[in-house]
């Protein structure tokens, strides 16, 4: 038992070296003393974002696809990122004409995760963890209301003016190069809360892993503490996305990555490894879209082409297998 965990260790301390050569890259690529100054203070900035947004997303989906007990799942089925999408088309076409106090930076930021928090407590309601069957339900309401959120948001990109419509798009893909420091600084307070809150839970969620009833026979109120993990999933996954926007498959690659190489059920361990392998994602992502690509697109392409394959590898794994 202790080899193993010595091994845990010793992958998650690899990892942490690995994060921290790829900050000191990032940060150290290309600079002199002419430009030390200016290029340390705005790449810092985009660390802090990865930092923040990596952890987010990390630990958002691999409580999801705990308490929903499958490894393909994200939260992105519950429709928050389109319901970002919408927001930020409704932001765009109606409130920057009419009501321009709403478009700045921090009132639209928290309208923005106040909005997505609402809709993931509202599935909740479709989802007891009593069954398949409920956790299904809940996908579907959500990828019914995704939906219909994509649907309104492409018919108001339709009528929308051309100089509009291209403000929009700049805001729907994952970026790190517009990063709001207030907000960063708000992102950051609000994530420490939430940690806090999450602090006593690691043992908790191994438990939960074992499903409904081992969680019921070993004395859990499995309903609270799903209401809980759902509502903290639902907060991570907003700011993130409010922040700097939506990194679809991320999560998923990132913490299927960390549980092949930990092979251990225990979240303490686990929520470490997939911490590291999303911020070490996302520099060598930012690397090669500003040192290869020069910024023609934003990281989250690189992120989901990559993540949207290794998906289908997973389902087809699992397919061979079963």
């Amino acid at each position: 038992m202790k080899s193993k965990e010595k091994r845990i260790e010793n992958i998650l301390f690899g990892l942490l070296v690995g994060v921290l050569i790829g900050i000191a890259l990032f940060l150290l690529i290309g600079v002199n003393k002419s430009n030390f100054r200016y290029l340390i203070s705005t790449r810092s900035i985009k660390i802090l974002a990865i930092i923040l947004s990596g952890t987010c997303v990390a630990i958002s989906t691999l409580i999801f696809q705990t308490v929903t007990d499958s490894r393909i799942l994200t939260p992105s089925v519950m429709g928050l990122d389109s319901m970002y999408v919408f927001l930020q088309t409704m932001t765009i076409f109606i409130f920057r004409r009419m009501t321009p106090v709403l478009t700045a930076p921090i009132p639209k930021f928290f309208i923005t995760i106040g909005l997505m928090i609402m809709i993931s407590i509202f599935l909740q309601k479709f989802f007891t963890g009593k069954s398949k069957g409920k956790l299904l339900y809940m996908i579907l309401i959500g990828m019914i209301v995704g939906t219909f959120l994509d649907s309104l948001s492409s018919g108001i990109q339709m009528v929308m003016d051309p100089d509009e419509f291209l403000i929009l798009q700049s805001s729907l893909f994952a970026s790190y190069n517009r990063v709001n420091t207030t907000l960063l600084l708000i992102a950051y307070i609000i994530v420490g809360l939430v940690f806090f809150w999450l602090r006593n839970d690691m043992r908790t969620l191994d438990v939960m892993s074992l499903g409904y009833s081992q969680s019921i026979n070993l004395g859990l109120d499995y309903k609270k503490l799903l209401r809980k993990n759902l509502t903290i999933v639902g907060i991570l996954v907003s700011i993130s996305t409010a922040l700097v926007g939506p990194v679809v498959f991320l999560g998923l690659l990132t913490v299927n990555i960390s549980k092949e190489l930990l092979k251990t059920y225990k979240h303490k361990y686990l929520v470490m490894g997939s911490i590291f392998m999303s911020i070490l994602s996302l520099i060598v992502g930012q690397i090669i879209v500003e040192r290869v690509f020069n910024n023609s697109f934003p990281v989250g392409t690189i992120i989901n082409f990559v993540g949207g394959m290794y998906l289908l590898w997973i389902l087809l794994k699992e397919r061979r297998v079963g």
